[in-house]
């Protein structure tokens, strides 16, 4: 007995560590499949946040969709649920295509999501709950606990997002990704194979782990105030991570790290809460309250510095760790596991939904954010137990003091805060799928000005003086960057624009000039004209064709003129759209460039140094090129903004112009490092992000010390 008990030991060893590598290996292809298809995505839907916040309400609805087949049919299914592995060799190897239609790229994103990534994540969706529901069917399942295999889910979950975003993509082009995606799918296959005839579920007695309650209370029904529980605990958080990654994407820019790292806090929070023994941590038992008021407080201030970032996303970390804590605390017995994440996965569906798809079409700014902290409360006094006895009972006379003040001072900053907003000079506010539009106007000296924003970033201003209407300003200034390109193309131009903004660029036509805007959102045209005078009031024809400019670009008729200039504008804005910046993408634009016309890129902006890019592409392909050097702060005057530009063209002659105002040429000397070009194959955002980031730390203090942990 001893030898068979041994034996018996040893095989449940050997079943754990199989069927812990399925969960794990499933948990990284699930995961490792969401940054994937975002990045076959951007050749026909860019890279800004509301793409990356849309694909993860998607994956939460077929995350919902493979949970409802593990509730309703994997027990029923059996040893046939190992046919369903299959299923995904039908999209092997990951491929998209797509023809964005501007005007519906909601419907158009979703379906092309569908089409191409919906059947595998489905399939690799139903992991965690099956493998659980096969450990608690087995004989194992008498004394081992199902739900850690969650928390070895989520721990896969985060290594896949985070070695994709600093591993993979920076190593890989997106074919080799999608191959070695495809490679690791059959490996998982054969975990699951070998996990099932390891466990053999159901051929032994169904018991309960230990601690999970008596037969009588795994036969006990689930309440519909139990139900409701799981939904909201699982709905806000979700609601919070869209809102959270929304408003810091507005504030600091619309760059990887502000989509991964709020994700990778929600999954650890699943890691740390979903183990033996989880659930809330001690310390944030009593003190909820305090954290749902110091995210108020920090929305109300707005953040003005890296530390209030750091700030949102420790909230919001606690904030998850509080709610999928109390989630684990309201876990049924393992008979009841496949309501419970089905449930769970719902609530999580419905959050990002309200967040990704509700928000834009109700409000006109983020106003989800202080909405889902409101909800927070209530929810979270609701699913504690005996919440009001429990909380004065453990919290000190002073600590209740300190609520009451801190609510005090919280009801006096609204009370500011409205006040100062009622008093801002905002003309108009829009909110749609490609992010939020403020118009303002701003007293300054010597005229004012009114402005656009994008989200935080200035997309055009214009003086208001109708004498100076036409007068271009801030990086358009007469004597910049991009002033200078335009006064040494010789006149009867035709030029081309990639992103509309305010329509500033329309004040450099002459009578008889053709300019052509490519504009991927069809609401800005209709603001740039009733806000802004620049398209209205141009001297020459000025048109404006919706839809990604590179596609369209692709789509014009050959018998159309040639450009003189085609101005890449639609860089300075957070959300880069890559595939704008690919070796692919300028053939296109030397397809319809002049031989002797040029290519402007407009390169000012706050996180990416774009120009060793731009280098590399010159390099490959031929081209020569030049770049500016920007106006010093020092001498720029009222409404001017320092800009840093680069031009190339077929003929180097052609840039004599620009070199004698001092322009510098591409080549030995210019200061650019030398990198990889882009491809539509290959794209490595981290490395201008990284260059981005550093040149901005040098105006800090603690830029050296920074410099020596990333070099």
């Amino acid at each position: 007995m001893g030898l068979d008990t041994a034996e018996h030991r040893g095989n449940d060893r050997l079943a754990m560590v199989v069927l812990t590598g399925m969960v794990f290996c499933g948990a990284i292809l699930l995961f490792g499949l969401e940054p994937l298809a975002g990045r076959l995505l951007t050749p026909y839907f860019g890279g800004a946040a509301h793409v990356w916040l849309t694909c993860l309400m998607f994956f939460q609805a077929v995350l919902f969709v493979g949970y409802l087949y593990a509730h309703l049919f994997a027990r029923k299914l059996g040893v046939w649920h190992l046919a369903i592995l299959a299923l995904p060799l039908v999209n092997l190897p990951l491929q998209m295509h797509a023809q964005p239609d501007p005007h519906a790229p909601l419907l158009h994103l979703l379906y092309v999501l569908s089409l191409y990534v919906a059947l595998p994540f489905a399939v690799l969706s139903t992991t965690a709950v099956v493998a659980q529901a096969w450990l608690s069917q087995s004989r194992i399942g008498r004394h081992q606990e199902p739900y850690p295999l969650y928390a070895a889910s989520n721990a896969g979950s985060l290594i896949a997002l985070l070695g994709y975003t600093f591993v993979a993509e920076p190593l890989m082009g997106v074919k080799l990704q999608s191959v070695a995606w495809s490679l690791t799918y059959v490996l998982y296959a054969a975990l699951v194979v070998a996990s099932w005839y390891l466990l053999r579920p159901g051929t032994g007695p169904a018991a309960e782990p230990e601690g999970q309650g008596s037969p009588a209370s795994a036969a006990a029904t689930i309440g519909a105030a139990t139900y409701g529980k799981w939904l909201l605990l699982s709905c806000l958080p979700s609601a919070f991570l869209l809102a959270v990654t929304n408003y810091i994407a507005l504030e600091v820019g619309s760059f990887p790290l502000t989509w991964i790292l709020p994700l990778a806090l929600y999954l650890g929070s699943f890691i740390v809460t979903f183990r033996t023994g989880g659930g809330v941590p001690r310390v944030l038992r009593n003190f909820w309250p305090e954290i749902l008021l110091a995210g108020l407080l920090m929305f109300l201030l707005g953040p003005v510095h890296w530390l209030a970032i750091i700030g949102h996303l420790t909230v919001f970390f606690l904030v998850c760790l509080v709610c999928h804590g109390t989630l684990y605390e309201l876990r049924p017995p393992a008979s009841h596991l496949t309501n419970f994440y089905l449930a769970a996965a719902l609530g999580g569906w419905v959050g990002g939904a309200l967040i990704s798809l509700g928000a834009p079409f109700v409000f006109p700014a983020l106003y989800e954010y202080p909405i889902v902290m409101l909800l927070l409360a209530p929810t979270l006094w609701w699913c504690r137990e005996k919440p009001y006895t429990r909380l004065l009972s453990s919290i000190s006379y002073v600590a209740v003091v300190g609520r009451a003040v801190v609510v005090a001072f919280l009801v006096f900053l609204i009370v500011k805060e409205g006040w100062q907003t009622l008093q801002e000079p905002v003309r108009f506010r829009h909110r749609n799928f490609y992010g939020t539009y403020t118009i303002w106007d701003v007293a300054s000296y010597p005229q004012n000005v009114r402005q656009l924003l994008h989200g935080r970033t200035i997309h055009g201003a214009q003086l208001l003086d109708p004498e100076g209407s036409l007068t271009p300003i801030m990086y358009y200034f007469i004597g910049g960057g991009i002033a200078d390109v335009y006064e040494t193309t010789p006149p009867a131009r035709r030029m081309a624009v990639l992103g509309l903004g305010a329509g500033a660029a329309a004040a450099y036509v002459k009578p008889g000039e053709t300019m052509v805007y490519y504009e991927i959102d069809p609401d800005n045209e209709g603001i740039a004209r009733h806000w802004f005078t620049f398209l209205n009031e141009c001297k020459g024809d000025v048109r404006v064709v919706v839809g990604d400019g590179r596609l369209a670009m692709q789509k014009i008729d050959r018998r159309e003129p040639p450009y003189d200039i085609i101005h890449m504008d639609a860089f300075t804005g957070d959300g880069i759209p890559t595939h704008l910046l690919t070796r692919e993408a300028v053939q296109i634009y030397l397809e319809r460039l002049k031989d002797d016309g040029v290519i402007l890129f407009h390169v000012s902006n706050r996180y990416y140094e774009l120009r060793p890019i731009i280098k590399a592409l010159a390099c490959e392909l031929g081209l020569t090129g030049a770049i500016n050097v920007p106006t010093p702060k020092t001498a720029l005057k009222a409404n001017q903004s320092a800009t840093w530009c680069i031009v190339l063209a077929r003929d180097a002659g052609r840039l004599d112009g620009l070199l004698k105002k001092g322009w510098l040429p591409l080549g030995p000397g210019d200061g650019l490092r030398e990198v990889t070009p882009w491809t539509d194959d290959y794209i490595n955002i981290m490395l201008p992000l990284r260059d981005g980031i550093r040149e901005r730390w040098d105006g800090f203090h603690f830029s050296s010390w920074m410099k020596s942990i990333w070099p």
